[in-house]
């Protein structure tokens, strides 16, 4: 990624040199410490560079009106004729909020008095269904239906039972690296930073640790590079390249939970985020209290946690018969 921020050259405005000015696009991305935030602000930021320069005659990032955004936010909407497809209104709502808050960091570095996007109007748009929560009988179907027989068989298994298992986000098991396994105190762990910054320490039950140990040995006897830094979780195939060694991305992981759900009968919008959405409300329905429960799953806000628990509590367990 610093390669990136050092390649982003703009011309001297305001005399700023390229070096000060890729000081400041750094300290803006840097702010934030997933891997995955900065990638997509980065690319919207250089995004808007380039409508600057070509269409606004190149005016400084740090000359912006509103009347330069409105004519951004016309072009997203109609991408100037250049593209049949057009950007959906939750993309160009995206790319305002990355301006916003980049706006508002110049704002705080004293490098703008106001901040320009504040008054662009942003679309409304409608909520998407909410996530499918599995039932406890429905975890158990969908992770026995998985046949271990193939190669891709073994990596589904292992990426269901441990989003099933430690209620992980997508992007955190997709960013494991065998340096993230470890042991403490004779368990197996997984050691990684969570959204927010969070340092987590998830042990594995006896049912992950089965899963990633099968897949895991699939790897071995495949030749599989199995390097400290090598992804966990990479394709069993890649008819396009032959390159195996590589991250899975989200959406090969949406695609084995939905497939495997549709399998047992679970309609709706069944995505990773189930899974996580599953094992919040699964811990909390056994009774374990909200502050463990955030703390498991990487919680900083319990408000958090509770948005996420989809299950009514059972009446044998309110709270009058503590009376």
């Amino acid at each position: 990624m610093e390669g990136e921020i050092r390649d982003f050259r703009t011309s001297e405005v305001l005399n700023l040199k390229d070096s000060e000015r890729n000081k400041i696009y750094y300290g803006f991305l840097y702010n934030y410490s997933s891997p995955n935030t900065r990638r997509a602000y980065l690319k919207e930021l250089k995004k808007f560079y380039g409508f600057l320069k070509f269409r606004m005659q190149g005016i400084s990032e740090f000359e912006v009106g509103h009347a330069h955004l409105v004519a951004y936010k016309d072009e997203l909407i109609s991408l100037g004729g250049e593209r049949a497809k057009k950007l959906s209104q939750n993309t160009i709502n995206r790319s305002f909020a990355c301006l916003f808050a980049f706006y508002e960091y110049l704002l705080d570095q004293g490098l703008v008095t106001v901040n320009p996007v504040q008054r662009i109007r942003r679309f409304k748009v409608p909520k998407e269904g909410k996530t499918v929560d599995l039932s406890n009988e429905q975890v158990e179907k969908l992770l026995d239906i998985i046949s271990t027989e193939s190669a891709s068989g073994k990596l589904h298994r292992a990426i269901l039972t441990l989003l099933f298992t430690t209620g992980m986000r997508q992007s955190e098991l997709a960013n494991l690296k065998f340096k993230n396994l470890d042991y403490e105190n004779e368990f197996l762990v997984l050691r990684y930073i969570a959204k927010g910054a969070k340092e987590m320490v998830t042990p594995l039950n006896s049912r992950a640790i089965d899963a990633i140990g099968t897949y895991l040995k699939w790897c071995s006897e495949s030749g599989f590079s199995m390097d400290m830094d090598d992804f966990i979780f990479r394709p069993t195939t890649n008819p396009t390249s032959g390159d195996l060694n590589k991250r899975l991305d989200g959406s090969s992981m949406n695609y084995m939970i939905k497939k495997y759900a549709e399998l047992i009968g679970i309609k709706g919008n069944v995505t990773v985020h189930s899974a996580r959405s599953t094992v919040i409300g699964m811990l909390l329905e056994k009774g374990h209290s909200i502050d463990r429960v955030a703390d498991f799953v990487g919680h900083k806000d319990i408000a958090t946690t509770k948005a996420y628990n989809k299950r009514k509590q059972r009446i044998h367990q309110s709270l009058s018969f503590e009376l």
